[in-house]
C-alpha cells in the first residue's frame, strides 16, 4: 500500500474559535487525530452527553437553506461544507470535530484557515486503504438545468460551469491535489448578490455574514471587495462542492462535470450515490490464506500464482499476494543466470484471482474458470525473484458465466503489469 493510497488523520489537536457564517453564533472548535476506518464525525459538546453526528449520506437533513447540514436524533450541525472541503480537499480521512455550537467557525467565508491548521500540524498516514468513489461507467443526476456527472478517470478533477444573471459565466477545470486544492480552491470566498440580503434576513440566515467574510455582488455585478482571483465564484463553487460530496466520507477517482448545482443537489447526488451501490465499503476481513484458496480453484503446484487473498468484495474486485522465490521451477530455464518472472505468468496470477473471485460467489459445482481473452497487456517492470506481488483486480462486468477483469500487479508503489482479460466458467 503507497502512501497515496493509506489513509490520514491530523498529528495533533487543531483549536479555532470564531461565528457561525449562517446563525453568528459564538463557537469553539476543536479538530482531534481519529483511529484508521474512523471517518469525520462531528461532537456537540455543548449538547449533554455530547452526542456525534457522522458524516454519511443518511445524516444529511435539510435544517437550513444555503448550506449543507447534519443531522443524529436531536442534533444537528450547519454549515459544514467548508470544513468537509478542508478535509477532504488535504486527504484526511479520519477526524473528530468538537464544537460547542450548531455550526463551525465562518472564518473568511473560503476554507483557507482550515488548511493553513491542519498543514501546520501535519498529517500522518494509517494502516488502512483508503477508500474512493469509484465508477466504472458514467453517472449523473439531473434536474432542469442542473447537472452533475461523475466520469471514470485515475484522479480527482473537476469541470465547474457557474452562471447567473448578475455576473459574467464561469468556467474553471482543474485536477484536485492536496497542493492544488490549497493553492487554487480554500482561499476563494463565499458570496451572494446585494439584492438577496433582505430574503435571506427573513430566513433567519446569514446573522455572522459581513463584508469581511462574504462577497456581497451588486446589481452591476461588482463585488464589494478586490477578489483573490478573477474567477473566484466558480472556484468557491468547487469549494462547496469538494464539501458536499465529502459527505459519502470519500472523494471520488472521477472526472466530475457540474453545471448550476448547489448543495441540496450535490446531497441528493451522493444520496444517489448511495442508492447506486457505489459507497458500498469494502468490509475488514482476515487474509483468505492459501490452502483455503485452492478449496476454490484446481490449481496445484507449480501452477499455484496466489499466496493469499488480502481483501475482497463480491462479485467486484480482490486483493492478492504472491511472494516470487528463487526456488520456483520456472527460473530453471528462464534466464537461470538472471531470473526473470515471465509476464504470462503474472497474467495467469491475476487470472487466477479473478476465477477464486467469480467461482466463490457465482460457480456451480465442477465449473473452472477458462481464458476467454486477454487485451492491452503492458508490461512495465522486470518481476524477479524476492518481489512481493500485489495483485489487483476489477470486475468490470459480470454476465452470466463470463466475467471481463481489469487487473494491475505492483511491486511496491510500482505498476509492473496490467491488463484487461475476460474468463468464462465452464464444467470440467
Amino acid at each position: 500500500m503507497t502512501k497515496a493510497d493509506s489513509q490520514q488523520t491530523i498529528q495533533g489537536e487543531i483549536t479555532i474559535t470564531g461565528k457561525g457564517l449562517m446563525l453568528g453564533e459564538p463557537v469553539t472548535l476543536t479538530l482531534k487525530p481519529a483511529a484508521a476506518d474512523f471517518g469525520i464525525v462531528f461532537r456537540r459538546v455543548d449538547i449533554a452527553d455530547a452526542p456525534e453526528i457522522q458524516v454519511c449520506p443518511d445524516n444529511w437533513a435539510d435544517v437550513l437553506p444555503r448550506c449543507t447540514s447534519l443531522r443524529s436524533g436531536e442534533a444537528t450541525v450547519s454549515s459544514v461544507e467548508h470544513i468537509l472541503s478542508a478535509l477532504g480537499g488535504l486527504g484526511v480521512d479520519n477526524a473528530i470535530i468538537e464544537l460547542d455550537a450548531p455550526e463551525p467557525p465562518g472564518l473568511d467565508g473560503g476554507a483557507g484557515r482550515y488548511v493553513e491548521d491542519i498543514q501546520a500540524v501535519g498529517l500522518v498516514p494509517q494502516d488502512a486503504q483508503r477508500n474512493y468513489i469509484e465508477v466504472a461507467e458514467p453517472f449523473s443526476l439531473s434536474a432542469g438545468d442542473r447537472q452533475l456527472v461523475l466520469l471514470p478517470a485515475d484522479a480527482l478533477e473537476v469541470t465547474f460551469v457557474y452562471a447567473h444573471p448578475q455576473t459574467n459565466s464561469q468556467v474553471l477545470t482543474l485536477e484536485i491535489t492536496p497542493e492544488s486544492y490549497a493553492r487554487d480552491i480554500a482561499p476563494a470566498r463565499s458570496f451572494c448578490f446585494e439584492n438577496e440580503i433582505e430574503a435571506l434576513q427573513a430566513l433567519g440566515i446569514g446573522k455572522g455574514a459581513s463584508y469581511d467574510n462574504v462577497l456581497v455582488i451588486n446589481e452591476k455585478g461588482e463585488p464589494s471587495v478586490p477578489l483573490r482571483f478573477e474567477d473566484e465564484f466558480v472556484r468557491h463553487k468547487i469549494l462547496d462542492l469538494i464539501g458536499d460530496l465529502y459527505l459519502a466520507g470519500r472523494l471520488p477517482k472521477a472526472q466530475v462535470i457540474a453545471m448550476r448545482t448547489g448543495h441540496t443537489f450535490h446531497a441528493e447526488f451522493v444520496q444517489a450515490l448511495a442508492e447506486a451501490g457505489h459507497l458500498q465499503q469494502v468490509p475488514v476481513q482476515e487474509p483468505i490464506e492459501v490452502m483455503d484458496i485452492y478449496e476454490v480453484l484446481p490449481h496445484r503446484h507449480p501452477m499455484c500464482m496466489v499466496d493469499r487473498v488480502i481483501a475482497y468484495e463480491s462479485k467486484k474486485r480482490a486483493v492478492g499476494i504472491k511472494n516470487v522465490t528463487y526456488n520456483e521451477p520456472i527460473f530453471e530455464g528462464h534466464f537461470p543466470t538472471q531470473p526473470v518472472m515471465p509476464g504470462v505468468l503474472q497474467i495467469e496470477a491475476l487470472a487466477q484471482l479473478a476465477a477464486w473471485l467469480v467461482l466463490r460467489d457465482i460457480g456451480k459445482e465442477g465449473e473452472l474458470g477458462y481464458f476467454r481473452s486477454i487485451s492491452k497487456a503492458t508490461f512495465r517492470r522486470a518481476v524477479v525473484p524476492g518481489d512481493q506481488l500485489r495483485l489487483e483486480i476489477e470486475v468490470a462486468q459480470l454476465r452470466s458465466r463470463i466475467a471481463r477483469i481489469e487487473g494491475r500487479v505492483y511491486v511496491g508503489d510500482q505498476l509492473a503489469t496490467e491488463a484487461e482479460l475476460s474468463i468464462v466458467l465452464a464444467s470440467v
